[in-house]
């Protein structure tokens, strides 16, 4: 028996394990745990979630019943899971990374084999990355083929941070990054400045950290971790801020000095705009303060378990919790088209879009940070897909949104597509008064939440966005 038949043999049984353990995902890759209002142009309107018992799935975005999908943008059959892959017309990934070709398929590599947290709770890696093969180096990679290599996010194109504040931690919390905030704004006190934007509904402060020249022409924003169990998201944006400080005075990005592109635009991140969902998905019940949303939280579940929306226990259906505190959807609740969003008829773990537009502490809070001043472009991360949402129907500042997706896509690979969905933060911002070219990035390859394993290759991806946008705004 030649060795090219044994290869053959063995691939396909992997291959075979890999799509029984994860035909839900693996058949929705390119549109399960998207945002809603970022949903595919080429695909129909997202219909709902369900969550299915433990034993039935990978994740709890399934499509509807009946709900046909489609890839969005021009890259046809494309599936892609636990991996990074840069894939065209009949590519499928399973693990690693892969610069894929028509017809070919590549097995192995990454696959965690885990798709939450672990059971014996939260991972930290507290300094360098962990030895073993597979680790990208600087720069947007391809990410980690082998399943144990995760990065600290301190490696990037300026150099290493020494010393890193924020740590890398599955399951990273309101609590750590405010922390990691005021530790950060010790060590950099000339460099940052802090604000409260708004506080949630259980008492947690929403944190605007703005670095740069704050009398600035140009402004850009980057928000993220508006979806409870898209925690990662908040975990990069933290990355991306203690990496900008440490370089701020010495590293140099495309051949602009970083303090240069600095005096001439400032920075406003917001890490955590879900606080309070963010502790749910992390906690569960627990983790709530105010008597009145545990609550609300157990009708949620009561009216989800009644209408068929789930049949997991508790625990597990919170793990998987999007909303705010009360059940809110928040990027189903701004003035985007907001009467048109398909929606939950009550409070919900996800897709209710509330009683009206910008009805939550949260997007209330957002929404005025817009209106405070001139935004040159907002960057808005999600999870998942390795997709960047650039364009909505009646989107007046379309060019500027294409122009600045083409660069942040040449940083991360991710494909690009438009979004037919309504109630979202870009597609709001796309199609208000005073437009903003904004993107909706959607990071990592497994469904929310997602593994530590992940991080690698969304910081190798995402590491340069926060400079490339910087360089972009000083620019135009």
């Amino acid at each position: 028996m030649t060795n090219k038949y044994m290869n053959k043999k063995v691939f396909t049984g992997m291959l075979a394990a890999i799509m029984a353990v994860s035909s839900s995902f693996m058949s929705f890759a390119d549109s399960v745990n998207l945002a809603p209002g970022e949903n595919p142009v080429s695909g129909p309107e997202e219909q709902g979630e369900s969550i299915l018992p433990p034993s039935a799935q990978i994740g709890d975005r399934l499509n509807a019943p009946g709900e046909q999908t489609e890839n969005p943008g021009n890259q046809s059959s494309t599936i892609t899971a636990g991996g990074s892959a840069q894939g065209h017309s009949g590519t499928i990934t399973a693990g690693g990374s892969a610069q894929g070709q028509s017809g070919t398929i590549t097995a192995g590599g990454g696959m965690s084999g885990q798709n939450g947290p672990s059971p014996s709770g939260s991972t930290v890696i507290t300094s360098g990355v962990l030895a073993g093969p597979g680790v990208s180096g600087s720069g947007g990679g391809p990410g980690m083929s082998g399943g144990a290599v995760i990065s600290d996010g301190t490696d990037g194109f300026a150099g290493t941070v020494s010393s890193p504040l924020v740590k890398v931690a599955e399951k990273y919390t309101y609590d750590q990054m405010s922390q990691d905030i005021q530790e950060l704004a010790s060590r950099y006190s000339s460099l940052m400045k802090v604000n409260t934007i708004g506080t949630t509904l259980d008492g947690r402060n929403l944190y605007e950290v703005v670095v740069g020249n704050i009398n600035a022409e140009k402004h850009v924003l980057i928000h993220g971790g508006i979806h409870a169990r898209e925690y990662m998201t908040p975990l990069l944006i933290m990355k991306q801020l203690e990496y900008g400080l440490a370089f701020y005075g010495t590293g140099s990005y495309e051949g602009r000095l970083l303090s240069d592109l600095f005096n001439k635009t400032a920075i406003h991140y917001v890490p955590m705009v879900n606080p309070d969902g963010i502790t749910i998905s992390q906690s569960g019940i627990g983790g709530i303060r105010s008597e009145e949303l545990r609550r609300t939280i157990e009708q949620c579940y009561q009216n989800d378990l009644a209408q068929g929306r789930t049949s997991a226990a508790m625990e597990r259906y919170l793990n998987y919790w999007k909303a705010n505190g009360r059940g809110v959807d928040l990027n189903q609740n701004f003035p985007a088209d907001w009467e048109e969003v398909t929606s939950s008829d009550m409070p919900s773990y996800a897709t209710y879009k509330g009683a009206a537009p910008l009805s939550e502490p949260e997007s209330q809070a957002l929404a005025n940070l817009i209106q405070s001043r001139n935004w040159t472009a907002t960057i808005s991360y999600h999870s998942m897909g390795n997709i960047i949402y650039w364009d909505y129907p009646g989107n007046t500042v379309s060019a500027q949104s294409q122009e600045l997706a083409n660069a942040v896509s040449a940083k991360t690979g991710y494909r690009l597509a438009g979004s037919s969905g309504h109630g979202g933060f870009k597609d709001w911002l796309q199609i208000k008064e005073n437009p903003i070219p904004s993107l909706t990035i959607e990071v990592g390859s497994v469904s929310c939440p997602m593994p530590l394993t992940e991080f690698t290759d969304v910081w190798n991806k995402n590491q340069e966005v926060w400079a490339a946008v910087l360089k972009w705004a000083a620019e135009h």
